[in-house]
């Protein structure tokens, strides 16, 4: 299609060649001058337009008379007309939908149908003008028409109705009739009529004949019989009529589970005071549930509607698919599996979507020596601090109200701290089906197959996540250590002014970099050892063939314990390559994702890795996002993590 320049171009060139064949015509009045030009051009009367030039007068018994001068034009062609007039109401549509105007001219119309020809004036509005009866005149003149009632058109002229009057009957001439076709779509959904219309005195197309001409091409679903009559009593042909509609099908919607309890931990949002500590007593990460409590509903999948084509033709629709609930241990589901209760007094968990009560294991002190290491098939509550060199193993959630000092956490669901982590370089905290949240991380090694989020900072602390390492409250920082995040790495403020060594590693899962890490330290390991070995095999080598081939019995078994061993490395050495060339196939084919944004500032001696791709800063950026675009990391603007604030919300203690 071309452009509206091209097309305004084409009308363009079409006014010029009907300008070109305009004739001025002298004449007694606009009708003779019409016929004259007529004659001139051999065109026929309804295809001429007029500009009056100068308006005639008859004078007194013919003295002062002057003759009517009129400028005539052949009209575009028919389809160039059509398309201009769409055209013109395109464009001002969007102008004329805020403008109500006041001031209407008046209008009129005349449509001819078997029952006889009639003639429809609008009044105008405000201060339009009126339909005058020398344009109603000239119009019949131009249809050759003769009106049987002139006394009623100047009535219906003088005083509009706004309603067809019937001014004359029909007499048949089917030359000059309209006529209409049918267009049905390929895919049976839609059928368009498109209308010539008649010239002179013929007759317009009428609704009987619109709908049997359906009926007879098979239509039969959809007839807009009310579109029918308006476009015909309108008789505006410059656009098809839509003139039915198949049904369309509706594809059912699939079922789903609404939770009635919370699943979902990504949208937090941290509440500081006015020095900027997070208190995290109102956190309610976790949910406590009591038996009979309702956990979740499913709400059943929708059957589709069918749909059908204009010629009645079926077309079958999908009804949604079915799920069901994933329920575990603690839980009741009901028999007709649309709810699911809670069985037992517990915690809501939520892994790998199965929704799960876990019991609960309540430590209303420290760990420590009066109750030694925990291991429970649960969730457990340690309302004190969790002391050196313990464990607190837990198949649910772990929640410390106080601090975890210099201990080994493992929890298959969240692990939340409210008093922060203080590792010694000898903490390790790992969640492996969950979250960990905690006020701060200092000196420790954390590892959340999801999300880290800290609040305060995280100092010194090699941490890994599955999803995002957040850290973004108003202290936030985070300081030295190797930070490692399948997803973002996200903090107010990364790296220190004093240049610390600060690493961040994002875009690839945490254990496919430890595992890559732990191939090349297998490969360097067998390489060092392949090297001190090739020296020792070289050395009983050289002494076998300097000895005639013979060596001592016990060096001759050392000789073969080192070949059996130099065979064994290269059979793992060639295992530890195959794995590499696999891992780093993984590698190359995941898609660009990964992020690094500091809300603050990014300091000069932070280490970023996207991928395989390297970014080490000398100075300072602020607000901003580094990540992978192509083959090189770009720096944009900041970035807030997905569901949780950029800002915590500042609450202020009353006094």
């Amino acid at each position: 299609m071309g452009s509206i320049k091209d097309f305004l171009k084409g009308m363009e060139v079409a006014d010029n060649r009907a300008a070109e064949s305009a004739v001025e015509v002298f004449a007694d009045s606009v009708r003779q001058a019409l016929e004259l030009a007529s004659n001139e051009l051999g065109i026929d009367v309804t295809l001429l337009d007029y500009q009056i030039l100068e308006k005639g007068t008859r004078g007194f018994l013919g003295i002062g008379r002057l003759p009517y001068h009129v400028l005539v034009t052949p009209l575009v062609d028919a389809r160039e007309h059509g398309d201009l007039l769409a055209l013109e109401r395109k464009l001002s549509k969007e102008h004329a939908a805020g403008i109500a105007k006041a001031d209407v001219d008046g209008s009129f119309r005349v449509r001819v149908t078997r029952s006889g020809i009639y003639l429809t004036v609008n009044p105008a509005k405000g201060n339009g003008a009126g339909v005058t009866l020398d344009e109603v005149n000239n119009k019949f003149y131009s249809m050759k028409i003769t009106p049987s009632d002139p006394g009623k058109i100047e009535k219906e002229v003088a005083k509009p109705s706004g309603k067809p009057v019937k001014i004359g009957s029909w007499t048949a001439n089917p030359e000059n009739d309209g006529t209409m076709s049918l267009e049905v779509t390929d895919d049976e959904m839609k059928v368009f009529v498109h209308f010539t219309p008649p010239r002179f005195s013929g007759r317009h197309m009428e609704y009987e004949e619109v709908i049997d001409a359906m009926k007879k091409a098979g239509v039969k679903v959809g007839i807009r019989e009310k579109e029918i009559r308006e476009y015909l009593e309108n008789i505006d042909y410059t656009m098809p009529l839509l003139a039915a509609e198949g049904v369309r099908t509706v594809n059912g919607k699939d079922a789903y589970i609404e939770y009635k309890v919370r699943v979902d931990t990504k949208g937090v949002n941290f509440e500081e005071d006015e020095s900027g500590k997070v208190d995290f007593r109102n956190l309610e990460l976790l949910e406590n549930v009591v038996v009979g409590q309702l956990l979740a509903v499913k709400i059943p999948a929708e059957q589709g509607v069918q749909g059908r084509t204009v010629t009645n033709r079926i077309i079958p629709a999908r009804s949604g698919k079915d799920v069901k609930i994933q329920h575990g241990k603690g839980t009741i589901l009901s028999e007709d599996g649309t709810e699911l209760t809670a069985e037992i007094n517990g915690q809501v968990t939520f892994k790998a979507g199965r929704i799960s009560v876990e019991p609960i294991y309540v430590v209303n002190g420290d760990v420590s020596l009066e109750t030694g290491n925990i291991v429970f098939l649960g969730s457990v509550i340690i309302a004190g601090n969790v002391q050196d060199n313990f464990e607190v193993k837990a198949a649910g959630n772990i929640e410390v109200r106080g601090t975890v000092q210099k201990a080994f956490l493992e929890a298959e669901g969240d692990i939340i701290v409210f008093q922060g982590i203080i590792g010694r370089d000898e903490a390790k905290i790992e969640s492996t089906g969950g979250n960990v949240y905690a006020k701060f991380i200092q000196n420790a090694s954390v590892f959340a197959e999801t999300d880290v989020i800290v609040p305060e900072g995280i100092m010194h602390s090699n941490v890994d996540a599955g999803g995002r390492v957040c850290s973004l409250g108003k202290r936030a920082r985070i300081v030295g250590g190797v930070i490692r995040a399948g997803d973002e790495v996200n903090a107010r403020f990364l790296g220190a002014d004093v240049s610390t060594r600060t690493e961040v590693r994002v875009g690839i899962h945490p254990k496919v970099l430890q595992q890559l890490s732990d191939l090349t330290g297998m490969k360097a390991k067998i390489e060092e050892e392949q090297t001190h070995l090739k020296l020792d095999l070289r050395t009983l080598e050289t002494q076998k063939r300097n000895a005639g081939n013979r060596l001592p019995a016990e060096r001759e078994k050392m000789l073969k314990d080192l070949q059996a061993r130099n065979t064994k490395l290269n059979e793992r050495m060639e295992e530890i390559k195959g794995e590499l060339d696999e891992v780093n196939s993984y590698i190359s084919m995941i898609e660009h994702k990964g992020r690094v944004c500091a809300e603050q500032t990014a300091f000069g001696g932070l280490e970023i890795y996207i991928k395989d791709k390297t970014f080490f800063l000398k100075d300072p950026y602020n607000h901003v996002k580094f990540s992978l675009q192509g083959d090189q990391i770009r720096i944009s603007e900041y970035e807030q993590p997905e569901g949780m604030e950029s800002r915590m919300i500042i609450s202020r203690r009353r006094r």
